[in-house]
């Protein structure tokens, strides 16, 4: 150890020595400074050694400490086991006797949970709850009481079970007029009186409510069912006093309102049939309007006819008036060409008696066929649709078969009223025309008459 704090020193001097001194240093002066070091070394390893002796002594007390601590809780943790034992025995026999104790009582709590369990399913379902809130609280301290070990349901509890059953019974009876926060389709929620018709429905604003298990709060259907079912709404909460009035109820408790907003309606059906069911109906709209004008115009002419027929002068403003006013025109020629004549009128007055006719026929045929292009093309999409997704969606396909026999149905709808009216104005065309060809008929015989009446005379 010595000689290494020899060279320790040595080379500690060998190091400092040009830091110090820029001058050579000797030998003399590095045994001087070996000595210093060593010594210097000496007194802090005796200062150590010193210091460790007098610890020991410290660290044999904290040993002996800790052994006794030791000792102690060791002690200490044997007599916890026994007591913890016999506690565990006087617990077992405690059970043992509450168990024999309570007998069929522990039947009846459990049938109590049961109950309480149905009562609070019951109650989260029910519209009442819009106008009794925070019934469930109490039925869930009762369940978690019925079915502790360590508790037994008081008979206060017990009567306030049968007293929330009765409520409920009794307020599933009565018509309830109350404020309530609804939910509106747009999120926001606002307190507004509510209607409630016992435990069916509620209605608010000539609108229909649906509670929703999950909030707990009264919701404003998105689509509302038809006018048919709203304004009982209206005059239902309009009513006062003792008034009778008529009301829709959902016995399904919401279910069957949210079929029936979901059920497309007219505007709905009319959208599923896209362009080509558009078109059929501009079409339709044509075909009835080009009926309704030429019905007009039909019926204005045969008044005028039928005034035409108790007057013998000509009067121009209709057709049997023309015919009349050329067989005045041409009343000296002989028959044959008064026939002609004649004819040529009666064939002039056809196109004004035919005209748009025809249109109403070709939409009447031109319908159905774009009903039946449109439904075509809409079963090429459900296929495609089939190919990409497969079949394992019925609603999926359901829904585009739907669509694409929206157009066969509105190309039918377009084309049996057309139908009817084609005939309908084609008949009373006719019934003119034949008028004419009767009364250019008879005016010829009467020519006729008189001809071979002057050729006798003659």
């Amino acid at each position: 150890m010595k000689l290494s704090n020899l060279f320790l020193a040595a080379t500690l001097a060998l190091s400092l020595a040009p830091s110090v001194n820029a001058e050579p240093v000797g030998v003399d002066s590095l045994l001087n400074l070996v000595e210093q070091g060593q010594a210097r070394d000496d007194k802090a390893f005796k200062a150590r050694l010193n210091e460790f002796n007098q610890s020991r002594a410290q660290q044999g007390k904290m040993l002996a400490d800790a052994k006794a601590e030791r000792t102690r809780l060791e002690n200490l943790s044997a007599t916890k086991e026994g007591q913890f034992r016999d506690q565990e025995t006087k617990i077992a026999d405690a059970q043992e006797r509450l168990t024999n104790r309570m007998g069929s009582l522990k039947e009846l709590f459990g049938v109590l949970q049961q109950v309480a369990g149905d009562t609070k399913a019951v109650f989260e379902g029910s519209v009442v709850s819009s106008e009794l809130p925070g019934r469930e609280a109490f039925l869930t301290d009762l369940i978690q009481t019925a079915g502790s070990t360590s508790k037994l349901p008081s008979i206060e509890e017990l009567e306030k079970l049968w007293f929330e059953m009765q409520r409920e019974a009794t307020y599933s009876g009565r018509i309830s007029k109350y404020n309530a926060e609804v939910v509106l389709p747009s999120g926001e929620t606002v307190a507004r009186p509510v209607v409630r018709i016992g435990g069916f429905n509620a209605v608010s604003g000539g609108k229909y409510l649906n509670w929703d298990l999950e909030t707990g709060r009264l919701v404003e259907l998105d689509k509302q069912p038809g006018s048919r079912y709203t304004d009982p709404a209206a005059e239902l909460e309009a009513a006062t006093g003792s008034a009778m009035t008529g009301f829709w109820i959902d016995p399904s408790r919401g279910q069957l309102l949210k079929i029936m907003g979901q059920s497309p309606e007219l505007g709905d059906r009319v959208d599923q049939g896209g362009v080509v069911g558009y078109i059929i109906i501009v079409l339709g709209a044509i075909g009835i309007a080009l009926a309704i004008w030429r019905m007009i115009v039909l019926n204005l002419e045969a008044m005028r006819i039928r005034a035409q027929m108790n007057n013998e002068s000509a009067n121009e403003n209709n057709a049997l008036g023309r015919v009349m006013a050329v067989f005045n025109a041409n009343n000296k020629a002989d028959t044959e060409t008064l026939e002609l004549h004649l004819g040529e009128a009666i064939a002039a007055e056809i196109p004004r008696l035919t005209r748009a006719i025809g249109w109403i026929k070709i939409i009447s045929v031109v319908a159905p066929l774009l009903g039946l292009l449109g439904t075509v093309t809409g079963m090429i999409d459900v296929f495609e649709t089939m190919s990409l997704f497969g079949t394992g969606d019925p609603k999926l396909m359901a829904g585009g078969i739907s669509q694409a026999l929206v157009t066969t149905v509105l190309g039918l709808v377009a084309a049996i009223p057309c139908v009817f009216l084609h005939t309908l104005t084609n008949n009373r065309s006719r019934e003119l025309m034949m008028i004419l060809e009767e009364r250019a008929t008879g005016i010829l015989a009467r020519q006729s008459e008189q001809t071979q009446s002057s050729a006798k005379a003659a």
